[in-house]
């Protein structure tokens, strides 16, 4: 009995089974879609989760009882015997968070029924453990989902999409929300200030992505518009960016990110290690990350420059402070000597 099995196997049918699901979502109409895109989605994660045990050579079968068949471990479990072998910068709470809350959904589905209301926050949580699962294949096998997926879609719609922060907190308008869906939204704020408590992503739990089209006759709402126009020196298609609030994009002070990311792989997190990953990086040349004041010396940073720098592993945050003390050095070298100049007859003579 083989007590790993072949992750090469394990690896081929978790993505198989996670390209299914995501291809069963995209279907324009097919009832009992969100059900069957979780279910699938979850058996992607346990699959997955298995043959990176079975690549470290660990077992993915409890232990045998006399006159009962092998039995695999459950996602559950399986989780809980990968983590220690899953790379820090997955943020493994969230991620666990993540699959729990999907796996609650599909319980439901299997043994029970959901309320339709479900379907928005789902999006939610499933985009981000799409995203979770993309960094794992890349992190543990050296994989690329992109390989395997295209991403020229065509998203349709006649009702305008419900935005999950709006739907979690009430604000949206016309959307009845069940008593099911009440206690499975408290669970997700739960979850979220339990993982803010401690500092951890909270990008790994949850997180809204969200795909526009905009006329290019109605820019002023948006934040960037691509146009499939040329301009008449027929230089490319046209791009309006918005520029936005600051306070509200890159709120953080320096003192502030430094705060926000906190313990960086077991390490406090100071000013001198931020000083190298910004320079490493270039942080502070990424408008993503950094604002920066055309008057005065005001510097700003968003909430993504937080999220990076935890998602960085041990050996990048190693090598940037390598490259930083040795760009530090021979700076100093590079400077000229302060040369002794003799002094003037009278001032010597004095």
């Amino acid at each position: 009995m083989n007590y790993r099995s072949s992750y090469r196997k394990l690896l081929a049918n978790g993505k198989a089974a996670l390209l299914a699901a995501i291809e069963i979502y995209n279907k324009p109409r097919i009832d009992y879609r969100d059900e069957c895109f979780v279910i699938l989605l979850l058996n992607a994660w346990e699959l997955i989760i298995k043959a990176t045990l079975s690549k470290h050579g660990e077992t993915i079968f409890y232990k045998k009882r006399r006159n009962e068949p092998y039995r695999t471990y459950s996602l559950t479990d399986a989780l809980n015997k990968a983590e220690r072998l899953l790379p820090t910068t997955l943020g493994v709470r969230a991620l666990r968070m993540n699959v729990d809350l999907l796996s609650t959904y599909r319980d439901n589905a299997v043994h029970f029924y959901n309320a339709p209301q479900f379907g928005s926050v789902i999006y939610a949580l499933a985009q981000t453990s799409i995203v979770n699962l993309r960094d794992l294949l890349q992190a543990v096998f050296d994989m690329k989902l992109s390989e395997d997926i295209t991403w020229h879609l065509l998203p349709l719609g006649l009702d305008a999409p419900i935005d999950p922060i709006e739907y979690i907190s009430g604000k949206t308008s016309g959307a009845k929300q069940s008593s099911a869906v009440k206690q499975f939204l408290a669970q997700i704020v739960a979850s979220t200030q339990e993982l803010e408590s401690q500092s951890q992503d909270t990008s790994r739990l949850l997180t809204v992505f969200k795909v526009k089209l905009e006329s290019t006759k109605k820019i002023a709402n948006a934040d960037v518009v691509v146009g499939v126009q040329a301009p008449t020196d027929g230089t490319g298609p046209l791009v309006i960016s918005r520029t936005m609030d600051p306070n509200q994009t890159h709120p953080l002070r320096m003192t502030e990110l430094i705060a926000a990311v906190g313990q960086l792989h077991g390490v406090t997190f100071g000013s001198g290690t931020f000083q190298a990953i910004a320079w490493k990086y270039g942080i502070k040349s990424n408008a993503t990350f950094c604002w920066k004041s055309t008057v005065g010396q005001l510097v700003r940073y968003s909430h993504e420059a937080v999220t990076f720098i935890k998602r960085l592993t041990p050996g990048d945050v190693a090598l940037a402070q390598k490259e930083y003390r040795e760009r530090k050095r021979k700076k100093g070298a590079a400077q000229p000597a302060t040369a002794t100049l003799p002094l003037p007859e009278h001032q010597a003579a004095s």
